[in-house]
């Protein structure tokens, strides 16, 4: 039993020496396996103008979850909307005019929709938000809840939809949180 602790505290004194050594490395590995990122460089893309308009069609996706037998459907419009009656076979009107957006739709029982949002430019995109909800007590209790959309124009002839949405809570000094994106790529309609 002795020889067992003998033994711990000289592996003990080789690790901590070893750390003291490489604390440096250790903190930038550290770093940088948290800041990884996959970045697109976006300069080329065109600025989108003050009034723009578009047409394009949206497209419903099937997703199976893989550890387990349900499936269920995505689209861009049930991500902005949460409906789940829209009339894929139609095209989607979009329109931006200043700090507005609006996005028309036709749904099953061929009514017509428009969803108005409020954004902003931003260098050569146009961010709106569909949720943005924040509590905060002071130093107990924060969180935050985000989904951040936005529009780019790579072309002429394509638009980007980009979604980001942000998890984030704190309590006292403990704090956690996640956050996941995705892109929809459209080509758009030539105007009639």
């Amino acid at each position: 039993m002795k020889k067992r602790i003998e033994n711990f505290y000289g592996f003990e004194k080789r690790l901590l020496s070893c750390l003291k050594r490489n604390w440096p490395v250790l903190f930038v590995f550290c770093i940088a396996s948290c800041t990884i990122q996959n970045t697109i460089n976006r300069d080329g893309y065109k600025s989108i103008p003050p009034k723009f308009s578009g047409k394009f069609y949206d497209q419903l996706d099937t997703l199976r979850v893989q550890y387990d037998n349900r499936i269920s459907t995505s689209s861009l419009m049930k991500k902005i909307s949460n409906i789940s009656n829209v009339d894929y076979s139609k095209p989607i009107q979009i329109d931006i005019k200043d700090k507005e957006l609006f996005v028309s739709y036709d749904d099953a029982q061929a009514k017509r929709h428009v969803l108005k949002f409020y954004g902003k430019r931003y260098k050569n995109k146009f961010v709106f938000y569909t949720n943005y909800e924040t509590i905060s007590f002071p130093i107990i209790f924060i969180s935050k809840e985000m989904t951040k959309y936005s529009i780019y124009l790579p072309s002429d002839k394509e638009i980007i939809f980009e979604m980001y949405s942000v998890n984030e809570a704190a309590l006292l000094f403990f704090g956690g949180g996640n956050s996941h994106g995705s892109d929809n790529k459209f080509k758009l309609l030539p105007n009639e």
